[in-house]
């Protein structure tokens, strides 16, 4: 292995997006501000702030509009939102007419399980390839600075199981080549051994070594989320996706005792689907001198804050201990 670890990483902060996705209930407006808000106060420059689906079928971000208008306007801050399919992409535009800062935009789900595709998002992978091709070009077109792919199920699929990884470099060239800026690799089971995980990004790195392409997104399902971190971070990964209190998963198919239309059953019947969690991650780098410009003190009050809003006890080792 590689012992040379990052001096600095990045931490991408999914609390809004990812984290919220999963709750049962509406968190309100002024709540996903007030977290946003003391985001950024805790160091937070990267941010997912929420999606466009139809909120049909994601009714947390009904509001995702208010939200975005309502953000802090700061350059040295980085606003990211989902847009997974052409019509999402045009409320995109819509909303950089009315005023919205958006920065980031991922644009193309893109996982390596054709049955997991089919699915989440009732597409082929050809037909996943052809629409986000389409819409690659469009956001680049209307002023959006970065425009990334999510390849996901590299490491296996909770509907098929194993899926070759051959599969998954296949799609970091055909991503690449379609015109994305980044890649957001991606394992939602949290399946992958640390081993994996360094054998996995020692190939992409090695053809695509620049960091900046690059981010990790690791739901910690079964408690490897902080190994594979060190493993890619070995490989010479430097962005990683978090959630405060480890919150997140697939879309909450009942909000506020309302059935959500489309979402079906949840994979896993676990209290803990999220994210690896910020706390811990933050912790851990600190204690190996790795720099990550957030006050992991004013994470600890965030996340204290947060068990109030939504009404229940986070999952964090170390925000328990404060």
């Amino acid at each position: 292995m590689n012992n040379t670890l990052p001096k600095k990483i990045a931490i991408l902060d999914v609390t809004l997006r990812d984290g919220l996705q999963h709750e049962e209930i509406f968190v309100p407006t002024d709540a996903k501000l007030w977290i946003a808000g003391k985001l950024i106060d805790a160091g937070f420059r990267r941010f997912e702030v929420g999606t466009f689906s139809h909120i049909k079928y994601v009714p947390q971000f009904r509001d995702i509009l208010e939200v975005l208008k309502g953000l802090p306007d700061r350059e040295d801050v980085e606003y990211t939102v989902l847009a997974l399919n052409t019509r999402a992409c045009e409320r995109v535009a819509d909303a950089l007419e009315a005023g919205a800062k958006i920065d980031r935009v991922l644009c193309g789900q893109l996982a390596t399980s054709e049955a997991y595709a089919k699915k989440n998002m009732n597409r082929t992978h050809e037909e996943l390839f052809a629409e986000a091709e389409k819409n690659v070009k469009f956001l680049h077109n209307i002023g959006v600075k970065k425009v990334f792919a999510n390849i996901g199920t590299i490491f296996g699929c909770p509907i098929k199981g194993e899926v070759p990884i051959e599969k998954a470099y296949e799609f970091v060239d055909r991503a690449f080549d379609i015109g994305f800026d980044e890649i957001e690799h991606s394992d939602p089971d949290g399946i992958a051994a640390p081993n994996q995980v360094y054998e996995y990004f020692e190939n992409v790195m090695r053809k695509y070594p620049d960091a900046k392409m690059h981010s990790f997104h690791v739901h910690d399902i079964r408690g490897m989320g902080l190994a594979a971190y060190y493993a890619a971070m070995e490989a010479g990964v430097a962005s990683f996706d978090c959630t405060m209190g480890g919150i997140g998963g697939q879309v909450a198919n009942i909000v506020d005792n309302v059935p959500v239309k489309g979402t079906g059953e949840y994979y896993f019947q676990t209290e803990r689907t999220g994210l690896v969690e910020t706390c811990d991650f933050v912790s851990m780098a600190e204690a190996m001198k790795i720099d990550t410009g957030i006050d992991l003190k004013k994470c600890y009050k965030i996340e204290k804050m947060m068990e109030r809003i939504l009404g229940r006890k986070l999952n964090s080792f170390t925000a328990a201990m404060e």
